[in-house]
């Protein structure tokens, strides 16, 4: 199993957009082969940082998300909508 933690900062007066495509790509990822698990969640300190949280039944599956065209259309689309770079964290835990 691969559990992937990320964080981000909405861009000033981007925070709207930004969670409308995290929504979209939820609602598409969701029925990704291998995705156990996919969400966004606002920071309960700062409702500007958005963290998320996705679970995937292995690497495989996750690299073939990165090739889907709702995936390829966030990551088209995030890096206008956030401050600064993302923090993602990537771990590999036994089944």
């Amino acid at each position: 199993m691969l559990i992937v933690i990320g964080s981000a900062v909405a861009a000033p007066g981007r925070r709207a957009e930004l969670v409308a495509a995290a929504r979209a790509v939820t609602a598409a990822t969701q029925g990704d082969r291998g995705c156990l698990a996919y969400s966004f969640s606002a920071d309960l300190e700062d409702p500007d940082r958005i963290h998320s949280i996705e679970i995937w039944a292995d690497r495989a599956s996750l690299d073939e998300h990165m090739t889907h065209p709702h995936t390829e259309e966030f990551l088209r689309v995030a890096p206008g909508l956030v401050a600064g770079e993302p923090v993602m964290s990537f771990y590999d835990v036994p089944s």
